[in-house]
């Protein structure tokens, strides 16, 4: 088990890592394509819908290969979709490609989180989680340091290259997957059939409002500082990087925790920090004194993805769990691609102030739909 928990996090910082790819290479990337800077939405639009529907195919993937075939096909089509990126010569030959990166990515996605919500403890979940953010966060360093020595492509291929490695990693390593479902962790072991249907959606909706906020706060966060307190670029980044920290880092205390507090009572308190540091950030007037809010509110969206999807098999029973979490994963995966575009909208021709507003209202949704879907499955 230990040598497929290590695996399992290894795969995390796989999928962490394309998923900031585009943004960093952009930049040069769309001049070697003789293309406007705008058209990255084409790119990043068709790999999240892509997502969404690799997602809600996961049960009958994980039902027909296995989750252990499932993560190496689709690592296998996401590094083989990084090499064709890094070998392209024509802009709409990208979008062919990115529809392979995003089935791979939501395959990946959904079908670890079923695997670790059904067979390893809560704190597992919380570190795979945090080891997304290494992946998300050492990928366009990679990438940096080939564009200042070679090119975006160069960058690319090694990426691929190391997606391509793990893969023959994972077939040869198929069996473990087996065996750990053979002897899997007993604490999960959870019969279907107590919940009432309703409460699925309101799950779905949870994941579809926090997403909303995350990726929000990721993206407009620097900007909202311009606009709110008139901050230059450093200061800016600085409350971008503050917020990420705060996720990322939050992910690994919120593991060392998981099992003394109990999942759904970090759920609730993440909801409440977040909460919290939204309403600070609405009300305090000083910069230095924001980034700190900004803080807050990434610590307390920490536990709240990965405790959510690890309550799922206890919710919903351990039969349903893969075919809720992959509408989970759908969900989130249309809040995070809707949410922010519509926001910026609102934020130019409204006010920036909307962005701690819409941090209360998620963080609120959460604590609400937690409550009910609990307190509606009789949840212990």
């Amino acid at each position: 088990m230990t040598v497929l928990l290590l695996l399992t996090y290894l795969t995390f910082i796989s999928l962490g890592l394309p998923d900031s790819l585009l943004g960093a290479a952009w930049p040069v990337m769309h001049l070697s394509f003789g293309v406007p800077v705008t058209y990255a939405g084409f790119l990043s639009f068709t790999a999240s819908a892509c997502t969404v529907v690799s997602s809600l195919c996961a049960m009958w993937l994980n039902k027909h290969l296995g989750t252990g075939r499932t993560v190496a096909f689709s690592t296998l089509l996401t590094g083989l979709a990084l090499l064709a990126y890094s070998l392209c010569l024509n802009f709409w030959l990208l979008i062919p490609i990115a529809i392979a990166l995003g089935l791979g990515g939501g395959a990946i996605d959904s079908a670890l989180n079923n695997y670790v919500a059904l067979h390893f403890e809560a704190r597992h979940m919380s570190f795979l989680h945090s080891f997304w953010g290494v992946g998300a966060t050492i990928g366009p360093m990679i990438l940096s340091a080939f564009i200042v020595h070679s090119s975006w492509r160069m960058g690319y291929r090694v990426i691929a290259l190391f997606q391509l490695g793990l893969c023959l990693i994972q077939f040869f390593s198929i069996r473990l997957w087996k065996d750990g479902r053979d002897s899997a962790d007993g604490h999960v072991s959870i019969i279907s059939g107590g919940s009432k249907p309703w409460t699925k959606w309101l799950a779905m909706l949870s994941f579809f409002f926090y997403c909303a906020i995350e990726t929000t706060g990721i993206l407009w966060i620097s900007t909202y500082f311009v606009n709110r307190f008139n901050a230059d670029a450093v200061l800016a980044a600085r409350a971008s990087s503050m917020l990420f920290f705060g996720i990322t880092g939050g992910r690994f205390l919120s593991g060392f925790v998981a099992t003394r507090l109990g999942v759904k009572k970090l759920i609730y308190f993440g909801a409440a920090l977040c909460a919290v540091g939204s309403v600070s950030l609405l009300f305090i007037s000083t910069s230095s004194v924001a980034l700190w809010a900004v803080l807050a509110m990434g610590l307390g969206m920490a536990p709240i993805y990965p405790d959510m999807i690890h309550r799922t098999p206890r919710r919903f029973g351990s039969m349903l769990s893969p075919k809720i979490i992959g509408f989970q994963m759908a969900a989130a995966y249309v809040g995070s691609t809707c949410v922010p575009p519509l926001m910026g909208i609102l934020f130019n021709d409204v006010s920036f102030t909307f962005l701690p507003v819409l941090g209360i209202l998620c963080s609120f949704m959460v604590i609400l739909f937690t409550a009910v879907i609990e307190h509606g499955n009789n949840v212990i």
